[in-house]
């Protein structure tokens, strides 16, 4: 029976190695095609636990210098920065510091229209507030804050809808500081990026450095950076690794935080919509999140299987519209 038993072990295991050097086959196929193409500029990692499928990097981080892009050449990782917002304020939370059901007035100076929005309507993009970023307005401080309380409207009732707003993360930012009497960046080094040793990662300062260029479909330069909690961090996709690791081990957050960070939310009239904290939840299965990124021609995409460990992080300083297609296409070679 014992011998019959390890046959069967042995059976399995050649048929699923088979399977997993197949699906890493046809992955490396699918990404080397695209990049052939040049319709690919970045870099990009498929991995499953500790285990990668893929790594690669191609063309260029910057077009004039012809420097190649690689594993740590730093991008932009534009609205990716929620997650870390959305962690940032469930470890004040787990602390005792503050609860995501607590106005935000309690912490801020905000207009009257705000004064019942509470720190989870801005997390889950309920709150109703109007975008400072969709309604052009300079990403500053004083530039965002001036135009909320000019404007001292919502678009509608908290939870009542969902729109995505750029300003709520920004605020939550601001929340992250008062209460922790440091400064967004600080905390986040503090408690996400140095603990789990993100050493490429943080939050740009408006200082200078050796990272990826944005270019349009023409080479021509498209770049644009911000500092504010919702798309001002700088990373690498081997530093993203890291922290999708971190977040399946439990690391960053408890698993009740990261159970609340990736539950659909539901609306006062009983809709539900499939978005958390910072992540969007796929309708088929709501074992995988992922969220994207945009700022000027840069892409960031970042997806985690919760169930079977599998993590996607893209990042790109030339965004195509077939990027998307990648993306789908090798989302079908995991799960066919």
């Amino acid at each position: 029976m014992k011998k019959i038993l390890n046959i069967s072990i042995l059976v399995l295991f050649i048929s699923a190695n088979s399977f997993g050097q197949t699906v890493n086959k046809n992955i490396t196929e699918i990404i080397e095609k695209y990049a052939n193409d040049t319709l690919l500029n970045g870099s990009i990692i498929v991995a499953q636990k500790n285990n990668i499928i893929y790594q690669g990097s191609f063309g260029y981080a910057n077009f004039e210098t012809k420097s190649e892009n690689t594993n740590t050449t730093l991008f932009p990782i534009a609205s990716l920065t929620k997650q870390f917002t959305s962690s940032a304020i469930l470890i004040l939370q787990e602390r005792g510091k503050l609860n995501i059901d607590d106005n935000i007035s309690n912490y801020l100076k905000v207009p009257k229209s705000m004064q019942n929005v509470t720190i989870k309507n801005l997390m889950n993009h309920t709150s109703g507030i109007p975008d400072y970023w969709t309604n052009g307005i300079e990403n500053n401080k004083d530039s965002i804050f001036k135009f909320h309380f000019k404007h001292d409207t919502l678009l509608f009732s908290s939870n009542t809808d969902h729109r995505y707003c750029n300003s709520g993360y920004f605020l939550l930012g601001q929340i992250i500081k008062n209460i922790s009497g440091k400064t967004y960046d600080d905390f986040l080094k503090e408690n996400i990026f140095d603990p789990i040793g993100m050493n490429n990662t943080f939050v740009y300062d408006r200082k200078e450095y050796k990272r990826a260029i944005g270019y349009d479909e023409k080479w021509n330069i498209n770049d644009f950076l911000i500092k504010t909690g919702d798309g001002g961090i700088i990373s690498t996709v081997d530093d993203l690794l890291l922290w999708d690791i971190a977040l399946s081990e439990n690391k960053i957050l408890s698993k009740k935080s990261m159970n609340s960070m990736i539950e659909p939310l539901k609306l006062e009239n009983g809709k539900i919509i499939n978005y958390g904290f910072g992540w969007d939840i796929n309708a088929n299965n709501k074992n995988i999140i992922s969220h994207t990124g945009w700022l000027a021609s840069f892409g960031a995409y970042n997806q985690y299987d919760v169930e079977n460990e599998y993590f996607f992080i893209l990042l790109s300083n030339r965004i195509l519209p077939e990027l998307m297609d990648l993306i789908i296409e090798v989302n079908k070679e995991l799960y066919k």
